[in-house]
């Protein structure tokens, strides 16, 4: 199934929807911005995605108190599956290394260096573990919660910290919804939000 998120900017300035994840399961992650779009006053955006997991390997760089892990590596991975970091023609790379534990994704740093691993969705990183030590794992438990804020700039890949301007809102797709709606108002100095949800039907024609 495809999930949708649509935000409706009704304030008189530019906002970036940005939209992350976090695995309250497991600790000492980093929750990155996932998903985003920008959208102009008056204007409308939206993004989506579907449930495909995948598993990264990434570059941590800090520019201004701003983190941001930028993937240099990022493959398509199943629950249960365990993965391991090497050192091969001159670069680190995942491999996969076999089935693990169920509900988990363990990726094991054996590149005999310090490695920024992570998992994702839909082809982009959602969640690191910064500088593991070589001979040690990460452990993704992949219960994610999605959460949805306004920010005045985000970039896919940068660190969720305090730079949330407005929310964050839990998205939670309840009784077999699969989009929601984001209205952002303004009351008087205030910025208020509104999130909808309603089904989303795609029908082909033949």
């Amino acid at each position: 199934m495809k999930y949708y998120v649509d935000f409706n900017n009704k304030t008189d300035r530019v906002w970036t929807m940005g939209i992350y994840q976090t695995l309250p399961e497991s600790i000492g992650l980093d929750s990155v911005a996932w998903q985003r779009t920008t959208v102009p006053h008056s204007g409308s955006s939206g993004v989506d995605w579907e449930i495909t997991y995948s598993v990264a390997i990434a570059d941590y760089k800090q520019s201004g108190g701003i983190g941001v892990y930028k993937a240099s590596q990022t493959l398509n991975s199943l629950l249960g599956t365990k993965w391991e970091i090497v050192f091969e023609d001159g670069v680190q790379q995942l491999k996969e290394a076999g089935s693990g534990t169920d509900g988990y994704i363990i990726i094991q740093n054996n590149s005999n260096e310090l490695a920024n691993p992570g998992i994702g969705m839909s082809g982009e990183g959602a969640v690191y573990k910064r500088n593991i030590l070589a001979g040690t794992s990460a452990q993704f438990k992949v219960t994610p919660t999605y959460w949805v804020g306004l920010f005045d700039d985000v970039k896919l890949g940068e660190v969720i910290s305090s730079n949330v301007t407005a929310g964050p809102l839990e998205l939670k797709f309840p009784n077999g919804t699969n989009k929601a709606i984001l209205t952002a108002t303004m009351d008087g100095s205030q910025i208020k939000l509104d999130l909808q949800y309603q089904q989303s039907l795609v029908a082909l024609l033949a």
